[in-house]
């Protein structure tokens, strides 16, 4: 078993060097790894000039895009140049996801011997100080008209395995084959949802196996109160999509007027105004298939009433 990683990197110098550390210190070692620079402004493009010299056990691939993609085209742009390269498999994550030094091996050890004509991906444990976070693994069941969306349960990681239809791009393995089969990231997404969609693509055509032995820690802290950001543009408009590829009609159009029949309601009483621009602008978008970067809502925006 052969396995190559791709990191999306941007503006995160710190945490990018201790998942390229992470890497490093693997007691199975890939066979490459390229890192995807997202344009970044601060000391990242001279440090991976110095990293790609660097002697190592593998071969290293620095990507240094000319605007920042956002994730989606961070992972389309790493995925497509991976896929010419010599793994069988390939790791994907962001740089702020760090994979204990055995996760590779670990992988390795279970994929030997095994038939993975039928297995899209295998994935891991993701571990946020010091507690599985069960949302990176997940079910996606239609009942009715909705989508029922299920976190695969704490129990289920004291298995040796257990299979999901989608999971997040921390600690995720996939099959170069499958991946040819279904095609690479949906990159005019910007960012949320598109690994979510890839892996619902992946999972029509094999098994999406998460193998909780494989460990890799996340460390994005835990969020609180949420607050509204240009993000959620991206979140309500990429699901919506997302639904109308991988599920029925009835659950799509159900989600994108019952979003809009929300935010009058919500105007008629006063409430959440700002979020039911976002939101009626981001299913109105999606209708009308508009993606890539909102004019308005990108990096950097904040909601005028906080």
């Amino acid at each position: 078993m052969a396995v190559g990683i791709v990191v999306v990197t941007f503006n995160r110098l710190d945490k990018l060097k201790i998942a390229l550390k992470s890497f490093e210190e693997q007691t199975y070692k890939p066979e490459y790894i390229v890192v995807v620079d997202n344009a970044s402004t601060d000391e990242t493009p001279e440090y991976l000039k110095k990293w790609k010299k660097d002697q190592s056990d593998y071969k290293k691939y620095v990507i240094t895009t000319e605007k920042n993609l956002g994730g989606s085209g961070g992972f389309y742009t790493g995925l497509e140049f991976a896929q010419t390269l010599s793994s069988d498999w390939i790791w994907v994550s962001d740089d702020d996801a760090f994979p204990e030094s055995n996760a590779l091996e670990n992988a390795k050890r279970y994929l030997e011997g095994r038939e993975t004509s039928m297995i899209s991906a295998i994935c891991g444990e993701v571990i946020n100080q010091g507690e599985i976070d069960i949302t990176h693994r997940r079910n996606y069941t239609e009942r009715g008209l909705t989508v029922v969306t299920t976190s695969i349960p704490t129990e289920y990681y004291s298995k040796k395995e257990f299979e999901v239809s989608s999971f997040s791009y921390v600690g995720a393995i996939i099959n170069k084959k499958k991946l040819k089969e279904v095609g690479l990231t949906r990159k005019e997404y910007f960012i949320w949802y598109d690994d979510t969609e890839h892996s619902l693509r992946l999972n029509k055509v094999g098994k999406i196996i998460c193998v909780p032995s494989i460990k890799v820690h996340h460390d994005v802290g835990k969020e609180s109160n949420h607050i509204l950001s240009w993000k959620d543009y991206y979140g309500i408009r990429n699901r919506a999509d997302m639904y109308k590829r991988h599920f029925s009609k009835k659950c799509y159009y159900f989600y994108c007027y019952n979003s809009l029949i929300k935010a009058s309601i919500n105007d008629l009483l006063g409430r959440h105004r700002e979020y039911n621009k976002v939101s009626r602008k981001a299913i109105h978008d999606a209708m009308l298939n508009k993606f890539g970067v909102d004019a308005l809502y990108k990096p950097g925006w904040k909601p005028q009433n906080r």
